[in-house]
């Protein structure tokens, strides 16, 4: 599955600056914290970033440090790539990688610091043990593992129907635009595969719906283009797969908007 649906690496650029805000990209304060932890590490650990986050890609560029991003799509990689601090697809401080994320067992490599922000959640919850074992073998001992994921939303939001979500967004319950589109997702969550996504969303309440919603905000006109599916399970069903190859040494929350109750950003040590 395309995380896009265009594969021109310029429109895909223009889309992805669209989604500032939103869950698909990390928020400032998350962006700050994973610059704390960064360059607590230093230019002599060895990093390797699952996909191509730009605010990521900025941080590693500002402090001169060498990054490796493995990713099964290199379009989106180049895309996202510009628009970071350099502007260019591949800079030079970075080498991509062109492979599946389930599939880093096969890249031999040893890593001092992992970082996925929300990289786990585009894996079906059935890989996710995977993705963590292939994740821990990666890790120099002593490594450690930035996982930014989203989780279950609490089933009062999933089981809304739409009419309810508007009347909250119209009565100011909502307070932005942000927290509305997640919102919106959230009804369309499907309990059984813990899914959810921008097209399932979109073919589920339909397009003439999402385009009228009041105010200027408009959910298809956004993320017509965007075909990211995250996996999202329950909080303590994710914690209690890290903890066989992980220790969990911190938990860090956004605090922009409300759905940053379901952002947790993990810090992870290799056991």
């Amino acid at each position: 599955m395309s995380y896009m649906l265009t594969l021109c690496e310029e429109d895909i650029a223009k889309e992805w600056e669209k989604y500032k805000g939103f869950t698909v990209r990390p928020l400032p304060s998350t962006t700050s914290y994973y610059r704390e932890i960064i360059q607590h590490k230093g230019r002599h650990n060895k990093f390797l970033l699952f996909g191509g986050t730009p605010e990521i890609r900025n941080i590693m560029q500002q402090c001169g440090f060498e990054l490796v991003i493995i990713d099964r799509s290199p379009q989106v990689v180049r895309a996202m790539g510009r628009l970071t601090q350099s502007g260019m697809p591949v800079s030079e401080n970075e080498t991509l990688v062109e492979i599946d994320w389930l599939d880093l067992n096969l890249f031999d490599n040893r890593f001092d610091v992992l970082i996925g922000d929300d990289a786990i959640n585009m894996v079906k919850w059935d890989h996710f043990d995977l993705f963590l074992e292939n994740a821990a073998r990666a890790l120099n001992p002593g490594g450690i593992f930035l996982c930014h994921l989203l989780v279950k939303p609490d089933d009062l939001l999933i089981n809304m129907t739409f009419s309810e979500l508007m009347q909250d967004y119209q009565c100011g319950r909502i307070k932005s635009h942000y927290d509305l589109a997640s919102r919106i997702n959230f009804i369309c969550y499907d309990k059984a595969s813990y899914g959810m996504g921008w097209q399932d969303t979109i073919t589920s309440i339909g397009k003439d719906t999402l385009e009228h919603i009041p105010g200027e905000f408009d959910f298809y006109q956004t993320f017509a283009v965007c075909n990211s599916r995250f996996y999202c399970p329950p909080q303590f069903e994710f914690e209690s797969l890290v903890k066989k190859y992980f220790t969990i040494e911190e938990i860090f929350y956004p605090h922009e908007h409300e759905y940053c109750l379901y952002e947790p950003l993990y810090l992870l040590k290799k056991k």
